[in-house]
């Protein structure tokens, strides 16, 4: 957790100086005296958001200490608060880095899908190749799309993200998982079964992908199978063996598997 209080003064002190090109010499030093206090506080604090207040009437045009205010917010499940900063970010901004981070927040937190995708659409115009936290859009649009059970276009949109890392030679566990979780939300269990062995071929003992095959050995009467698998998956995810994308730290994935999703689970496999 140390690496989220130390990246915001690591960055802007690297970029201080662009930073305060257009600054007098008294407003330099507030500016740089502020960034110093702020560097002791926590990004969840209060305090951070006072600082913050203050740094940005030194320079109010820098989009980067608007999206600071929103994103510790967003971890704080404070979604409306944390809106209206980002909003403010995505207007300051000329590279659209805080539009695509904004289409992201409102599929993973806000799961304002129908906004999500259409910024993400309008960004896909733009950049056919763009990535936001470390996947494609179409992942994210994919995402989207199967929480609003338009499963055929999830597909449809998960396959271009699966297409784009082997491209570069990369498979990514969690984008072949949400794969067989579309075919065991469409009744093709057989199918649902293989795409999670995929996952778990490159993230081991991968609870969730444990937990949907053994779900889908169920429906295709494998119990014996199935009751294997579902003990297997409880132990890894007593082990931490789940989602571990940075995110997934304040805000649950679709489909992520949770201490209650074994319990309420149980009577299917006795």
């Amino acid at each position: 957790m140390k690496i989220v209080f130390l990246l915001f003064p690591i960055i802007i002190f690297s970029q201080s100086r662009t930073m305060t090109k257009d600054l007098n010499d008294v407003q330099k030093k507030i500016f740089m005296n502020l960034l110093k206090e702020d560097a002791k506080v926590s990004v969840f604090s209060v305090q951070h958001q006072l600082y913050l207040d203050s740094i940005i009437t030194i320079v109010p045009k820098e989009a980067f200490f608007w999206q600071q205010k929103a994103m510790p917010l967003f971890k704080q499940r404070k979604y409306e608060l944390g809106m209206e900063y980002l909003n403010k970010a995505v207007e300051l901004d000329t590279t659209d880095h805080y539009k695509e981070y904004r289409a992201f927040i409102k599929c993973l937190f806000q799961k304002n899908y129908t906004g999500a995708l259409s910024e993400f659409e309008e960004l896909t115009k733009k950049y056919e190749s763009g990535t936001v936290m470390d996947h494609p859009y179409s992942f994210w649009m994919a995402l989207c799309y199967l929480q609003m059970n338009r499963f055929d276009l999830s597909r449809q949109y998960m396959e271009k993200a699966v297409a784009f890392g082997r491209k570069r030679d990369f498979v990514n566990p969690y984008e072949m998982f949400y794969l067989g979780v579309i075919e065991y939300e469409t009744d093709n269990y057989s199918k649902a079964a293989a795409y999670f062995d995929v996952s778990m071929k490159y993230y081991k003992d991968f609870a969730d992908a444990k937990y949907y095959k053994a779900m889908s050995l169920l429906k295709m009467n494998k119990n014996e199978e199935a009751k294997v698998l579902f003990q297997e998956s409880k132990e890894n995810f007593e082990k931490g063996n789940s989602f571990n994308e940075g995110n997934s730290l304040y805000e649950s994935f679709p489909y992520q598997v949770f201490r209650f999703t074994y319990a309420y689970s149980e009577k299917y496999f006795k």
